[in-house]
């Protein structure tokens, strides 16, 4: 398989080192820009300017598949546009959405395929915020995504209120979410902690999960004997996450098969985040 990185030489070199130990892998061309990128089986689009989008359509409509490595983007006019573009090229896409990518999220959701109940409080330190705005906005919409693809159901109703410090600092935002199919969401996060905290609890009737997400360590909770809660634990190198993800792109279009987080998942996460928002402009 011929794969193309597109992008930051920097970031580009580090792409190609994770993709190394991939056996399918037989050819890595590096490009700074997508004009330069002759054919190829994959497209590694590494882009966090402004009209990353419009780059990210003009590689679909070229017949690449892509894997699109940057925030997660919220237009939903330019992604509707891609993910019709896509289906009509035949070309898979997947987004670098790492709440979903990570390897003990691939893990957790094969022991928990359909959670009733989610609940996430993430507690970040003042201290490593730069960009407060930015941010914040990137730390939810990143959990929020990981419930929608997660309970994969219609969401019923959204609750969400946010606090902010003045106009400009916000600090804290709590969502909840009740679907179609009964399952409910809670998500927490506050930027203004001493010590940051990120820890996710996923259930349903079967087990329970409660995931430290910075270091991916794991306890899975079932019924034992004598229906007594057994916990066993399990953890996953963190920083093998960008090579695990590689990997799953490129079985998709090996197998021609649906990616681990796709335009469809961006293209409904974008909706609903339309919908938070509209929630949030009710109680300012």
């Amino acid at each position: 398989m011929k794969v193309g990185i597109v992008g930051d030489a920097t970031r580009g070199v580090a792409w190609e080192q994770h993709l190394r130990p991939h056996s399918i892998v037989r050819e890595v061309e590096l490009c700074p820009t997508l004009d330069d990128l002759d054919k190829v089986d994959a497209c590694f689009l590494i882009d966090e300017s402004d009209d990353n989008l419009d780059t990210l359509l003009k590689a679909i409509q070229k017949g690449f598949n892509c894997f699109f490595i940057a925030r997660q983007p919220t237009d939903f006019n330019k992604l509707d546009k891609i993910h019709r573009a896509a289906r009509e090229a035949g070309v898979l896409v997947q987004f670098a959405h790492w709440p979903t990518l990570a390897p003990a999220t691939r893990w957790m959701m094969t022991k928990v395929t359909r959670p009733t109940y989610i609940h996430i409080n993430k507690e970040i330190s003042r201290s490593q915020i730069i960009n407060a705005e930015m941010e914040f906005q990137n730390h939810w919409i990143d959990e929020f995504g990981l419930c929608l693809k997660w309970i994969d159901s219609g969401v019923h109703n959204i609750e969400a209120k946010a606090i902010r410090i003045g106009d400009k600092q916000p600090i804290a935002i709590q969502l909840f979410l009740r679907f179609d199919n009964g399952a409910s969401a809670s998500i927490h996060i506050y930027t203004g902690a001493s010590e940051s905290n990120h820890k996710r609890v996923i259930a349903n009737k079967h087990a329970v999960l409660e995931c430290n997400v910075p270091d991916q360590q794991i306890k899975l909770g079932t019924l034992g004997n004598a229906d007594h809660l057994f916990f066993e634990k399990k953890s996953f190198d963190p920083s093998t996450a960008a090579e695990k993800a590689a990997l799953l792109f490129l079985k998709s279009i090996q197998l021609n098969k649906e990616t681990a987080y796709t335009s469809y998942d961006a293209l409904r996460l974008a909706l609903h985040i339309d919908k938070v928002n509209q929630r949030l402009k009710q109680f300012t």
